[in-house]
């Protein structure tokens, strides 16, 4: 291709290792020229004569191929920071007026070669290795399959990849696959011809149709390239092409969705809720739990079975995932996907990511911070929004106690009713941290205070009383700051005796968790008025899985 004057582009570069590569293949010039000393210098059977021979060959073919006119190879970075050590690669490899690089997303690549040639787009898309990578990376390969099918009509396409199954989300089918290893890594080099027969559209073709679309390829009228009056080419509109159409599972996946949509529409209009559940695992298949929050998509995959067979299973959540912006009309950016599996001790509170990124969302006329990416868990239990509103109504002239704390969204919604004062306690420093920018987001401060510690050791050493007690514990726990392991099974009559304790006379504890094998012990009941509010505290979203969570109304007999 570089003999016959064709262009090469690389829309993720990163470096610049394809670009030295091929800038050296378009100029002749031998693979490690420039090294000094081999480890076959003290070979027994190593002729040094023979060896300048070849050397100076390939020095005089190097010399031979650099003189020539410069092909054309550009290279695309996200990137800011790789930009200049590519560069610094391309100058140190003597090829700094063969290769350029700039700064650009793949979304917007199109590359523009000065004699309008067509050539090869090869690259190396990240591979992914982080919670929640795959949401990213389907919608890398689709706007990569956009811009090969929109911007590199007529082109060719090498695409080395370490997710295959992600090749497929670009819209464009291969003709030659070749497996190879990186390191330990399992890859493919999927090479494409980028022409309209080779486009998948969602519709299976017969082997007859495909042999007619061969014997009759598609014609492509050629542009014309304008020039501005600066004698520069002037920047033709992107073609408009239709985007691949999803898969069978993936259009009835993107059908229950618009169904639940449509459903919760007049009730959320009607709440004024914000954030909400719009899918829950209704489908076996897609074993997935997706909340809007505004217009931003927070996606759960419940980690499938040993039995389910794992390629099967991810074509599935890249099905739904592709599904997804168009089911929910939110863009494939605003889509956060997050894996789901059982946890153990502090896990489910560990940072997942660093982004800190904080959305600012309402609910029940207070304003909420949440972060979509960097936990498990987003800041806000939305199961628990008929909680917080109960206890913001109940709320009015009464001192709040909220136990396990984490976010303190529920002491922002008793301040909200007019609380008295509220306590928020956790172990977690972050998550008060958290519960603090929660408070003054809404303007309270003063009178609500915020205790690091563990609950257990709290309540022991805690003397106040309080009117309105609100505990929703985790199912297990342990830390290096408290003593012992919390087990909400084991330990819930000492964590609710010694609540009760700090309950003042005519006071309520509503107490809740998620375990889903939990049972009340029989003594609470014989000892106080407890009353299963759990049908109450659960809305609409939640209405599919009754199980979300148990909740009980506590106080003390009469």
């Amino acid at each position: 291709m570089a003999a016959e004057g064709g262009a090469l582009a690389d829309p993720m570069c990163g470096v610049g290792t394809f670009l030295v590569e091929a800038g050296m293949i378009a100029a002749d010039i031998a693979p490690n020229i420039k090294r000094e000393r081999w480890g076959f210098s003290a070979w027994l059977g190593h002729v040094p004569a023979l060896w300048r021979k070849l050397h100076d060959e390939a020095l005089a073919r190097a010399e031979a191929g650099l003189a020539k006119t410069p092909s054309w190879i550009r290279g695309y970075e996200a990137d800011p920071r790789l930009i200049q050590p590519g560069r610094n690669n391309i100058e140190r490899a003597g090829l700094s007026d063969w290769i350029k690089v700039y700064q650009g997303e793949v979304a917007t690549f199109e590359p523009r070669p000065d004699q309008n040639q067509k050539g090869l787009v090869i690259c190396n898309p990240p591979y992914g290795e982080r919670l929640g990578d795959e949401a990213s990376l389907l919608y890398l390969y689709q706007n990569l399959g956009e811009r090969l099918r929109q911007a590199c009509l007529n082109w060719e396409a090498a695409v080395f990849t370490g997710a295959p199954d992600l090749g497929k989300r670009m819209g464009i089918r291969s003709h030659k696959q070749y497996s190879f290893w990186n390191g330990a890594l399992p890859c493919k080099l999927l090479l494409i011809k980028v022409t309209p027969d080779q486009f998948v559209t969602g519709e299976r073709r017969t082997p007859e149709q495909r042999q007619i679309e061969r014997e009759n390829p598609v014609e492509v009228e050629v542009v014309e390239r304008k020039l501005n009056k600066n004698g520069n080419p002037i920047k033709p509109e992107p073609v408009v092409v239709e985007q691949a159409r999803l898969s069978e599972g993936g259009q009835m996946f993107a059908n229950r969705l618009q169904k639940n949509l449509k459903l919760m529409g007049k009730w959320v209009r009607r709440e004024g809720i914000d954030c909400y559940r719009v899918y829950d695992a209704d489908m076996p298949e897609y074993s997935l739990a997706i909340d809007l929050y505004h217009d931003w998509v927070h996606v759960q995959e419940y980690a499938a079975p040993k039995s389910i067979d794992p390629e099967k299973a991810s074509a599935r959540l890249f099905d739904a995932l592709a599904a997804i912006p168009q089911a929910l009309n939110i863009d494939k950016n605003r889509v956060v996907i997050k894996r789901r599996e059982r946890q153990s001790g502090t896990k489910q509170y560990e940072r997942q990511s660093a982004q800190g990124q904080f959305l600012e969302v309402s609910e029940g006329g207070v304003k909420l911070l949440v972060n979509l990416t960097d936990y498990l868990d987003t800041g806000l239990f939305l199961d628990h929004r008929p909680m917080r509103m109960r206890i913001q109504r109940e709320a009015a002239g009464k001192r709040f106690l909220n136990l396990f704390a984490y976010t303190a969204t529920a002491s922002v919604h008793a301040a909200k009713g007019g609380a008295r004062s509220t306590t928020s306690v956790d172990l977690s420093r972050t998550y008060l941290d958290w519960a603090r920018r929660n408070l003054s987001l809404n303007g309270f401060s003063d009178k609500n205070r915020l205790e690091q510690g563990d609950v257990m050791a709290w309540l022991q050493a805690n003397r106040d009383e309080y009117d309105l007690i609100f505990i929703d514990p985790p199912t297990f726990s342990n830390s290096k700051r408290m003593e012992g392991i919390f087990d909400v099974q084991r330990d819930q009559v000492e964590l609710i005796d010694l609540a009760m304790a700090r309950l003042a006379p005519g006071g309520v504890l509503y107490f809740s968790n998620n375990f889903r094998k939990f049972v009340l012990d029989e003594n609470l009941s014989q000892r106080y008025a407890v009353e299963d509010i759990t049908a109450q505290t659960i809305d609409q979203d939640f209405a599919r899985n009754g199980k979300i969570h148990r909740a009980w109304k506590i106080m003390a007999r009469a």
